[in-house]
C-alpha cells in the first residue's frame, strides 16, 4: 500500500507541471498593412501592442492570422477561424465584445517647411494642392468634406505611399494621413540618402483628434482581462513607449 502511494505521488509530481503550464491557444485575426500589421516577421505597431498585452496573460498562447478588414469582421461575428480580432472600429457592424480603445490613428496634415504654410484649422487648407488617403473626405468632418469638394487641387489616393511621394516630389503642398504611415514611408529604400526624408524638413499640423480602434472578443471574460492589461500598460507608459519606437527622431 505504501509503495502504491509513493507511485501515485511520483506520477502526480511528474505530471503536475505539465498541467500547470498548459496554455489555452488563442487565434487572433489581424490586418496586413504596414506599419501597423506586417506579416513578415509578425511585426508592426499594432501587433507589438497586442503582443505586449498578452505577454502579461501567460495562460494564453497566441497565434496570428493575417486577413483583410472585411474578413476580420466576418470571422469575429460568425466565423470559426479566430477568437479575437484586432483593429475593429466601434461603429462597425461588430457583434463581439469590444475592448477599450487601444489602437491609435493620428491623421495629420504634413507640409514642407520650405513652403512656410500656416495651418491651424481645416479652413486653412482651402486653395492648397492636397494629397489625401482614400475616404478622408468622409472621415475628417463636414468642414473638411466641403473643402475637398470645392478644391480642384484636392485628390484622394488608394495607397498612402502615393500621397507621401507626391509631397516629397513637390507635386502637392500638403499630405493628409496617418503620421505613422508617413514615418514608415520615409524609411523606404527608395528614399534612401534623400535629403527630403529628414523629418526636420516637415511641419506636422495637428488639425484633427486621434481616432482609436478596438480589439473584439467572442469571450467577454477574456475581453475584461485584456481591458485590465490595457489600463496597466497605459498607466505604466508601455503603450506610449511602443508608439514612440515607430516615430522618427
Amino acid at each position: 500500500m505504501r509503495t502504491l502511494l509513493r507511485y501515485f505521488t511520483f506520477i502526480l509530481l511528474v505530471t503536475l507541471p505539465c498541467v500547470i503550464q498548459a496554455k489555452q491557444l488563442l487565434t487572433i485575426g489581424v490586418g496586413n498593412f504596414p506599419p501597423f500589421f506586417i506579416k513578415q516577421n509578425e511585426s508592426g505597431l499594432f501587433l507589438d501592442i497586442t503582443k505586449a498585452i498578452f505577454h502579461n496573460l501567460p495562460e494564453y498562447q497566441i497565434r496570428f492570422v493575417f486577413m483583410s478588414n472585411d474578413r476580420l469582421l466576418h470571422e469575429i461575428n460568425s466565423g470559426k477561424r479566430i477568437d479575437v480580432a484586432c483593429n475593429i472600429i466601434k461603429n462597425s457592424a461588430v457583434k463581439a465584445h469590444l475592448s477599450t480603445p487601444v489602437f491609435r490613428y493620428s491623421d495629420v496634415a504634413i507640409s514642407k517647411k520650405s513652403k512656410n504654410l500656416i495651418l491651424n484649422s481645416t479652413s486653412d487648407l482651402n486653395g492648397l494642392s492636397i494629397a489625401a488617403y482614400q475616404g478622408a473626405s468622409d472621415l475628417l468632418g463636414e468642414e473638411f468634406k466641403k473643402m475637398a469638394l470645392s478644391n480642384p487641387s484636392y485628390a484622394e489616393h488608394p495607397h498612402p505611399k502615393e500621397t507621401t511621394h507626391l509631397l516629397l516630389s513637390d507635386l502637392k503642398d500638403v499630405r493628409i494621413g496617418d503620421i505613422h504611415i508617413f514615418y514608415h514611408d520615409l524609411k523606404h529604400p527608395f528614399y534612401k540618402d534623400s535629403e527630403h526624408t529628414d523629418i526636420d524638413n516637415y511641419n506636422i499640423h495637428y488639425l484633427w483628434p486621434n481616432v482609436y480602434s478596438h480589439m473584439a472578443f467572442k469571450d467577454k471574460t477574456l475581453r475584461d482581462a485584456v481591458n485590465d492589461e490595457i489600463q496597466k500598460l497605459t498607466q505604466n507608459g508601455t503603450l506610449a513607449n511602443i508608439y514612440q519606437r515607430y516615430e522618427i527622431k
